[in-house]
C-alpha cells in the first residue's frame, strides 16, 4: 500500500497547513471534472484517503505507530482485549487499578452538523461560519455546579473515592471488585444546594458560532 505522505508529496513531520496545501493542489490536477483519465482517478481516490488519514490527528498517530492498522495490521492491541475484558469484569478497572472520583468538568460530546458545500469550495477550499446549540460554562456557578457561596459536599458513603469497593468469590479466589458510588455517582462529592442557572449541571445550553475551514 502506498505511503500516505508520498502520495500527499509532504515530510513525515508537515504540518496540518501544509498536508491540507498538498491535498488542494493535488486535488485541482486529479479531480474527474478537471482531469476525466482513468489514472487521475485513482490517483484521487488514493490521494482523498491519504488527506482524510492525516487530516485526522487521531487516524494519522495511529497510522504512524504502525500504517492503517495502527500496529502495522498485525497482532496489535486488540489481541489483548480479552483480558482488558477480565480485569475489567474482576477489578473494575485496567489491570486492577483503582481510579479516583471522576471530574463534573468532563469533556461533552462533538457537535455533528450537515453543510452543503458546492464543489468548487471542495476543491479550492473555503470559510464558513456555522451556528451551533452547544452547552457552555454556566457563569453563575463557574461550572462548580453549586450555588454561589457553597460548596460540594463529600460523599458519606464513598469518602470521596467515588467508587465502592466488595469482596467477590470468583473462580481465581477472592478478589476486590469496584464500582462507582450510587449516591453520588463516581464524583466523590455531592451537591448539597444546586446552582439555580443550571439546576446543578454546570452547563446551560447556548448557540454560538463556530468557525471552521473546509476541507
Amino acid at each position: 500500500m502506498a505511503d500516505h505522505y508520498e502520495v500527499l508529496g509532504v515530510e513525515r513531520d508537515a504540518s496540518p497547513d501544509q498536508i491540507k496545501k498538498a491535498y488542494r493542489r493535488l486535488a485541482r490536477e486529479l479531480h474527474p471534472d478537471v482531469n476525466p483519465s482513468s489514472e487521475a482517478q485513482e490517483r484521487f481516490k488514493l490521494v482523498t484517503h491519504a488527506y482524510d488519514v492525516l487530516s485526522d490527528p487521531q487516524q494519522r498517530q495511529q497510522y504512524d505507530l504502525g500504517g492503517s492498522g495502527g500496529f502495522g495490521g498485525g497482532a496489535g492491541a486488540g489481541d489483548f482485549a480479552g483480558f482488558s475484558d477480565i480485569f475489567e469484569t474482576f477489578f473494575g478497572g485496567g489491570g486492577g487499578a483503582t481510579r479516583g472520583p471522576r471530574s463534573r468538568r468532563e469533556r461533552g460530546q462533538d457537535a455533528l452538523l450537515r453543510v452543503e458545500v458546492d464543489l468548487d469550495e471542495v476543491i479550492f477550499g473555503t470559510h464558513r461560519d456555522l451556528e451551533v446549540d452547544t452547552a457552555v460554562v454556566c457563569e453563575t456557578c463557574n461550572g462548580s455546579c453549586c450555588q454561589p457561596g457553597t460548596q460540594p459536599v463529600t460523599c458519606d458513603i464513598c469518602h470521596g473515592t467515588g467508587s465502592i469497593q466488595r469482596s467477590v468469590r470468583s473462580l481465581l479466589g477472592n478478589v476486590m471488585t469496584s464500582s462507582p458510588c450510587g449516591t453520588c455517582r463516581g464524583y466523590g462529592t455531592v451537591i448539597a444546594t444546586p446552582c439555580v442557572t443550571c439546576q446543578g449541571q454546570g452547563r446551560v445550553r447556548a448557540r454560538r458560532s463556530v468557525p471552521v475551514d473546509i476541507p
